[in-house]
C-alpha cells in the first residue's frame, strides 16, 4: 500500500537525519537546555503533513488517535498537541511522542539554512544562543570548515518532497499538519481492520 511505503520512506529519512544530527551535535556540544520545550510552546510553528505520517501510523497502532484528535479539537490548545507542558515538573521532556516527531522538531536548533552565498548558517533559538554560546560558536566553526557535512533543512525537505510532493509542499500550523496526517491514514487503517 502507498501509505505504508510513504511511512517507511519518511522513517528512513528521519533515521539518517538522527544519525547526522547526533554526529554534528556531538562534535559541537550543542544540545537543548534540560526540559526546555520553549519551541514546542510556540503556536506559530509550521510543518508539512508528510512529517507526521509516522506519528499518525503509530497513533492508530497504539489506539491513541482519538486522544490526540480530542486535543486537536480543543480551540484553547494552541501549542503542539504532542507537547505536555507539565512534563518538566516530573523531570521529563515535553514531547509525548518524541520518537515520532516531525522534521521541524528534529532540525530546529540543530539544522542549518543556506545563506545567499550558499553557506550553511545554524538555525537555533535565543535560549540556546544564550545558554549554549560556546556550542553555537563551535557549530558555526564546523559549518565554515566543513559546510558539506552540516544537516541542511532544504536537503532533508527535498528528500521528503521526493517521497510525496502533495504531502510535503504545504506548510501549515503544526497541529493542522498532524490532523491531515491522521486523516490521510484513516481509510488505510479501516482497510487493515
Amino acid at each position: 500500500m502507498r501509505q505504508k511505503w510513504i511511512i517507511d520512506e519518511v522513517e528512513a529519512v528521519f533515521e539518517e537525519l538522527d544519525k547526522h544530527l547526533k554526529k554534528t551535535s556531538g562534535e559541537s556540544g550543542l544540545k537543548c537546555p534540560d526540559y526546555c520545550g520553549a519551541c514546542c510552546r510556540k503556536s506559530d510553528i509550521e510543518a508539512s503533513p508528510i512529517e507526521f505520517m509516522p506519528l499518525a501510523a503509530w497513533l492508530y497502532k497504539t489506539g491513541k488517535v482519538e486522544e490526540v484528535l480530542r486535543k486537536l479539537d480543543n480551540p484553547e490548545h494552541s501549542w503542539c498537541v504532542c507537547f505536555d507542558p507539565d512534563a518538566s515538573r516530573n523531570g521529563e521532556w515535553g514531547c509525548q511522542y518524541y520518537e515520532h516527531r516531525g522534521l521541524i522538531c528534529r532540525l530546529f536548533g540543530f539544522g542549518y539554512r543556506l545563506d545567499r552565498e550558499n553557506k550553511p548558517v545554524l538555525v537555533t533559538c535565543k535560549i540556546m544562543k544564550c545558554t549554549k554560546a560556546a556550542a553555537v560558536e563551535k557549530s558555526a566553526e564546523m559549518a565554515e570548515l566543513h559546510p558539506e557535512e552540516m544537516p541542511v533543512f532544504s536537503n532533508y525537505f527535498m528528500r521528503l518532497l521526493a517521497i510525496d510532493p502533495d504531502l510535503a509542499v504545504p506548510q501549515m500550523p503544526i497541529n493542522e499538519a498532524i490532523r491531515i496526517a491522521i486523516e490521510k491514514l484513516y481509510f488505510y487503517n479501516l482497510d487493515k481492520e
